[in-house]
């Protein structure tokens, strides 16, 4: 299953998007997962916080894909 995430940064914090759905994550509508993370947080440890919660939600078979890459194709 794919599970798409966009990643928005200032400089106090990053702001992670995620849902199943790409339309969801493009307008940051409802429902959406939404964290807040402080801006020392690398990509990284995002990504694997993201992962470990959403595998609670979905299972161990999801994957997580970034829809500013997807929009750039």
């Amino acid at each position: 299953m794919e599970v798409y995430y966009q990643l928005i940064r200032n400089s106090g914090h990053t702001v992670r998007y995620a849902s199943t759905d790409k339309q969801v994550v493009l307008t940051h509508v409802y429902p959406i997962y939404l964290q807040i993370y402080g801006a020392n947080r690398s990509t990284d440890y995002i990504l694997k916080d993201t992962f470990a919660f959403l595998t609670t939600q979905y299972g161990n078979n999801i994957k997580l894909v970034n829809v500013d890459q997807l929009e750039k194709k």
